[in-house]
């Protein structure tokens, strides 16, 4: 295929963007995916209709995009990756570049490198010389084996992550770049052994902010084009779990010595990694709540998050809560986000606002880490529609009932049920660092080392597959970068 000379290239575009843990019992069906389709797939990539980018004729294939979740079901992917077979067969004119738009911590029931998978699957239906391009966010989990299978790779430099636009964008400058010289850069990549949950990874304090604030000036560096770190996602026991750092440069020496020394400007802050926000048990949190005047409070339910893939139904948190609510001498105002269940959420519905319930909430989509809980409240709020929501009063805890999993990362949230943080005693949400809107609006925020999918404290959990030695399960042991270098090529 000719790329000399040309003014246009077709660029196929597809993917399965999922972050899936292997700690739940929770499983990702094709259900549970936002699909877009052909065209529709043009509203993932403005950009594209900017001259800048008028020489990338797209060919726009599948595109999956679900909610943090347990393992996708062997099946479920299987039906999803040959519809992305099948559309890419049936194009009308080859493409000269593939991109591969990916979260790249998916996990597959069988599959130890699922977007490697899919990607070699992909490039067998490609033409020899296509050029494959691809963007991550930071906590997927690069693998050598996906490495093999693309030229050009980027990722996210923000957690929590506002530049995922501007990384698409980056994705496809790369490849129009590689096109239009007709030359690949070389790409050098570097495992790092270090493993660190998203609670620790925020990119807004130390060691993250440090880490990540020269990589954009280190991609204007003279040779090279792009540099990328990837934190990793500590939550799937795989062997590929970890950090890792590439460089594309328009040498393979450029390159080793850039990736090399991101890994090792990472290994060497590897012992700075510590929790965002003070973090401990619900009875350690919680006594530091009563005991401050700060308000809003918010308290992260961690090892139940689901968006970082856990069930979102596990009751620990919310039984000791209202435990410790019975023994209260002053009564706080709590609101809790969530518990999905779409049995409980119906019964609501059904007696309507103002009905006194009884209803055994949660411990259905994760009966591992929790059971259901037997509550009586008051009806005080609902939400009809596909997205169900409901508010059940237990004496001063707003508990929030909705009919799937779904995140509270917004204000408006919490508004459109009668709900605000701002005017709460303490909100206890599902998640890990703050989403910046909630972040903006607390005046202190506590991690709860729950029981979940996602914990925290995720060194606790059982792994068997990780690769060893891994900081920090092994924390003896010296570590010196040694880079993976592809070279780079010229295009005919």
């Amino acid at each position: 295929m000719a790329y000399a000379g040309r003014m246009t290239w077709r660029v196929a575009v597809a993917g399965i963007h999922i972050e899936s843990g292997t700690f739940t019992p929770l499983r990702s069906r094709q259900r549970d995916f936002f699909t877009l389709r052909g065209e529709e797939m043009r509203s993932r990539y403005p950009f594209l209709s900017t001259p800048e980018f008028s020489p990338i004729q797209l060919q726009p294939l599948a595109h999956f995009r679900a909610m943090p979740g347990g393992m996708i079901a062997a099946e479920e992917y299987a039906a999803m990756k040959q519809e992305i077979l099948d559309r890419l067969l049936g194009l009308e004119e080859p493409p000269h570049a593939f991109y591969f738009d990916v979260h790249g911590a998916m996990t597959v029931e069988g599959l130890d490198d699922a977007e490697a998978d899919l990607l070699e699957a992909i490039r067998r239906h490609l033409p020899a010389d296509a050029i494959v391009t691809c963007s991550q966010d930071l906590h997927g989990n690069v693998s050598a084996r996906l490495v093999a299978s693309v030229d050009l790779i980027t990722t996210y430099r923000t957690a929590p992550h506002v530049d995922w636009m501007e990384t698409r964008e980056r994705a496809l400058c790369l490849l129009l770049r590689a096109l239009r010289e007709g030359c690949l850069p070389a790409l050098a990549y570097v495992p790092i052994p270090v493993l660190v949950s998203g609670e620790m990874s925020s990119t807004e304090y130390e060691p993250g902010a440090s880490l990540y604030a020269p990589l954009a000036e280190e991609s204007r560096a003279e040779g090279i084009w792009d540099v990328s770190l990837w934190v990793g996602y500590a939550w799937a026991d795989q062997a590929r779990s970890g950090a890792a750092a590439i460089a594309l440069a328009d040498d393979g020496e450029r390159a080793r010595a850039m990736a090399e020394a991101i890994a090792r400007r990472y290994w060497e802050a590897r012992e700075d990694f510590v929790f965002s926000s003070p973090a401990g048990s619900f009875e350690e949190c919680w006594a530091r709540v009563l005991a401050s005047e700060k308000r809003p409070y918010f308290l992260s339910d961690a090892g139940d998050n689901p968006t970082a893939g856990a069930a979102g139904d596990v009751t620990d948190t919310l039984a000791r809560v209202i435990r410790a609510n019975a023994v209260w001498e002053k009564k706080r105002a709590v609101i809790f986000a969530s518990i999905p269940d779409a049995t409980a959420c119906q019964l609501m519905h059904e007696a309507g606002v103002g009905a006194t319930v009884t209803v055994d909430l949660g411990g259905k989509l994760d009966p591992v880490h929790g059971q259901a809980l037997s509550l009586t409240g008051k009806v005080m709020a609902l939400i009809a529609g596909e997205d169900a929501q409901a508010v059940l009063r237990v004496e001063t805890v707003d508990v929030i009932v909705s009919a799937g999993r779904r995140p509270y990362h917004l204000r408006e949230d919490y508004l459109r049920l009668g709900l605000d943080p701002a005017m709460s005693d303490a909100t206890i949400v599902k998640i890990g660092y703050l989403e910046p809107e909630l972040k903006a609006m607390a005046r202190a925020h506590e991690l709860v080392l729950s029981p979940g999918g996602v914990r925290a404290d995720f060194w606790n959990l059982p792994y068997e597959q990780r690769r060893r030695p891994l900081f920090p399960f092994e924390k003896d042991f010296a570590w010196e970068p040694s880079a993976l270098v592809k070279v780079g090529r010229k295009m005919s």
